[in-house]
């Protein structure tokens, strides 16, 4: 058994502060990672830090960039239990994505038809949970309880299998006697006791 995690949080951009005040949803960013390190993260989501867009399929860094700009924003952490072939199959389809992950863009006009309820699927073209929600469908890591167009950060927390490793700010999540996220070390097995 290999674990996958799905990072949760809200920052304070104005695209999460708009998309807050229209769901009062707790977590507005979805991402997902296959190591425990947290070194594999990676959603959909700005490509440049100080910019909204372009936005598309990116690679995410605890250590660097946005994350490290925004240490203390709100993230539950998130942790589900596959099969080592489940595994296999997530991580080289992610990897397959981000060799060519130029070709994927954000999809703003999905975040409408979400917030609609209405399903958009788009060659190339997602939002940060959709893309997070079909991983999961496409691998056969979970059954969602709606098309992966539909699903909100949000929605992450109540999976079936889903464990909760950690709720509270993005600073904290690191071993005890590291001082933040931006350690260079991060490790979650000793740091929250995740056997």
């Amino acid at each position: 058994m290999k674990n996958i995690y799905i990072l949760l949080t809200r920052s304070q951009t104005i695209l999460s502060r708009l998309i807050h005040l229209a769901t009062n949803d707790t977590y507005t960013h979805a991402s997902i990672a296959w190591d425990d390190e947290l070194t594999t993260l990676c959603s959909f989501a700005r490509r440049h830090t100080s910019l909204p867009l372009p936005a598309g399929l990116v690679r995410e860094d605890l250590c660097g960039g946005y994350y490290d700009l925004h240490r203390y924003m709100p993230c539950a952490l998130l942790r589900l239990s596959v099969e080592d072939e489940t595994h296999r199959l997530l991580r080289e389809q992610i990897e397959a994505m981000l060799s060519d992950a130029t070709r994927y863009r954000y999809s703003i006009a999905g975040l409408l038809c979400c917030r609609a309820g209405r399903e958009l699927e788009r060659d190339g073209r997602c939002f940060c949970s959709q893309f997070v929600a079909g991983m999961l469908e496409n691998c056969g890591v979970a059954v969602l309880p709606k098309p992966p167009s539909l699903m909100r950060p949000e929605d992450m927390l109540h999976l079936p299998g889903i464990q909760l490793v950690h709720s509270g700010r993005l600073c904290d999540l690191t071993h005890p006697s590291l001082p933040n996220v931006c350690t260079g070390n991060l490790s979650l097995t000793p740091a929250l006791g995740i056997a």
